[in-house]
């Protein structure tokens, strides 16, 4: 029997029911989320590739990407949502020149002498630098800026540019890491006999 809020659903999608008698029809969009609101009304929301809703008390979700913090990668698709971490491992490179070492890396020395690294400027807590030896007996050695110093358990080198970690044969290995923001390492690993200066 027809009535005077009769609808027709093939029309509208969807019903829509006030609780005071009344119906009236919702247009849906397409590939949308529903959502409910008051007086049991009815919206859509839509959502793009990698896209979720987002609660938000007291009112409508949020159609959001979510965004990568430190560490985390994210990357998005069509039904797809990726997390990557990013930065839980080294990254290794074999050198033949002094230079400069790079926080989160790894370096295999292998220069025919004594290979300098030097600790670099800035390193936040916690930032790693790994170093192994490869080619002479004489392998690598580990210098300073002003302020930075490196402690070698109840050891440690001289404050400074005059302090060095050096090894004293080929295979010799060392891992550091940072544990006061752009001058004290701590070292947490190391193969062989390491002169401390």
């Amino acid at each position: 029997m027809a009535t005077a809020n009769a609808i027709n659903l093939t029309a509208a999608g969807l019903a829509n029911y006030d609780g005071a008698g009344n119906f009236t029809g919702v247009t849906l969009t397409n590939h949308a989320a529903l959502v409910g609101g008051a007086s049991n009304a009815i919206t859509s929301i839509a959502l793009t590739n990698g896209q979720v809703l987002i609660g938000s008390t007291g009112a409508d979700p949020v159609a959001a990407t979510i965004t990568a913090g430190t560490g985390v990668t994210t990357s998005t698709g069509a039904g797809t949502f990726t997390i990557n971490a990013v930065g839980g491992g080294l990254t290794w490179s074999v050198i033949t020149a002094n230079q400069a070492a790079a926080v989160n890396n790894g370096y295999i020395c292998n220069k025919a002498g004594t290979l300098a690294l030097s600790l670099p400027a800035a390193s936040a807590v916690g930032s790693i630098i790994s170093v192994t030896g490869i080619n002479t007996a004489t392998g690598w050695q580990i210098t300073q800026g002003a302020g930075q110093q490196i402690f070698f358990g109840t050891s440690s080198t001289t404050s400074g540019a005059t302090g060095t970690l050096t090894s004293s044969a080929i295979r010799d290995s060392i891992q550091i890491v940072c544990v006061v923001a752009n001058l004290t390492w701590n070292v947490i690993n190391s193969v062989g006999n390491i002169t401390v200066v």
